[in-house]
């Protein structure tokens, strides 16, 4: 079956890329889109079997492609939030994937495809039966305590309640600490929205989850935008941004 991946974060898909071709079933990747501006433009004049489709991305919301295009592929879903699970079924969503991946659960959702059969009453029963699963799922979220780090040879057990913020580099994830220590950190920023407390962190964009009391200053930007001074400072030389489309989400959280 040919697929498509539509996943902004290099991580993400390089995982997700590797546990489908791992999987039991004959599966070509033909193309991996990043924004839904991109995707819009590439299924103007494309195809593919099965749509794996993570939700936010870098200018918008995935379903903003499908609201667009009209699209009948059949699609399974990927994010790290459950609440997006009601709105994904008003598409050809055939199933939907929480972060971070599992094989088993993965290989599964690639087996509905097979068995893909689209009907209203079938589209009906799958919300049902997801939506317990999700219920479920939300009344035994556990916030993460501690979180192994490495640095070299060395691995740390680091407490949350030392972490200052997350910051995505190429293709590597770093810890820093409030203390000011830096360690890598195995795992990807999306994996890492519904391990941590929603009152202490957010995700500001798609490279950073800071933690209220690292943020130094905050500065009206350009376009509708906030730029943020961390502390401690990092190594990296770029500007961060609260995009958009987060802006009224950080300011609720800050007032929170």
């Amino acid at each position: 079956m040919n697929i498509v991946i539509i996943e902004d974060e290099d991580l993400a898909a390089e995982s997700l890329e590797k546990l489908l071709l791992k999987s039991e079933h004959s599966i070509n990747i033909i193309k991996r889109l990043e924004s839904v501006a991109e995707s819009i433009a590439w299924f103007k004049s494309n195809t593919c079997d099965l749509i794996f489709s993570d939700i936010h991305l870098g200018d918008g919301e995935s379903f903003e492609i499908f609201e667009a295009l009209k699209i009948d592929i059949p699609i399974i879903f990927t994010t790290a939030f459950d609440k997006y699970a009601i709105k994904s079924f008003q598409f050809f969503a055939i199933d939907y994937l929480l972060k971070p991946y599992e094989k088993e659960k993965l290989n599964n959702a690639i087996l509905k495809y097979t068995n893909y059969n689209f009907s209203i009453e079938n589209q009906s029963k799958k919300l049902e039966d997801l939506l317990v699963q999700l219920n479920s799922t939300n009344e035994n979220k556990i916030d993460q305590e501690r979180f192994l780090v490495s640095r070299g040879e060395q691995l740390i057990s680091i407490n949350s309640n030392e972490i200052a913020y997350f910051m995505a580099q190429d293709k590597y994830l770093f810890l820093f600490t409030i203390s000011g220590e830096s360690y890598l950190y195995e795992g990807t920023i999306s994996n890492l929205e519904d391990r941590l407390s929603d009152k202490d962190f957010f995700k500001i964009n798609r490279k950073y989850i800071v933690r209220h009391n690292a943020i130094k200053n905050i500065f009206k930007y350009s376009q509708n935008r906030l730029k943020i001074e961390l502390q401690p400072t990092s190594n990296s030389t770029e500007v961060i941004l609260v995009s958009s489309r987060n802006i009224n989400a950080f300011k609720n959280w800050l007032n929170y």
